[in-house]
């Protein structure tokens, strides 16, 4: 089963660390991202029973990368919160390396004249 707030939720708990979060707060922190001016058919209630029921299916399996900590409270397991900021650093350099200035071919040294 997948949810559409899927990635919402990882990058919400991985700011919470081990502690986790409510149900309520992270519905609360996906509804303010996605709410805007001209949005009109987000709901609250409807976010929350779905994230409430994703993660609480979630957290049943063994492969998942949620955990509940105490009663409407989940939080993402250390071993994959790790694993996921290995992957996310592996990524970041990746790109910064492929945003370095490349040489180009031509003169290596230009000469201005001043009058």
């Amino acid at each position: 089963m997948n949810n559409i707030y899927h990635r919402d939720i990882i990058e919400i708990l991985l700011e919470c660390g081990c502690d986790g979060l409510r149900i309520k707060n992270i519905a609360r922190r996906i509804y303010n991202k996605h709410a805007d001016f001209f949005v009109r058919d987000l709901d609250y209630s409807e976010i929350r029973d779905s994230v409430g029921r994703y993660l609480w299916e979630q957290s049943l399996r063994h492969e998942s990368p949620f955990t509940r900590t105490r009663y409407g409270t989940y939080a993402i397991k250390p071993d994959f919160a790790i694993q996921l900021d290995l992957f996310l650093d592996f990524v970041s350099r990746s790109e910064a390396h492929k945003e370095q200035a490349r040489p180009t071919s031509g003169p290596k040294h230009i000469q201005l004249e001043l009058f």
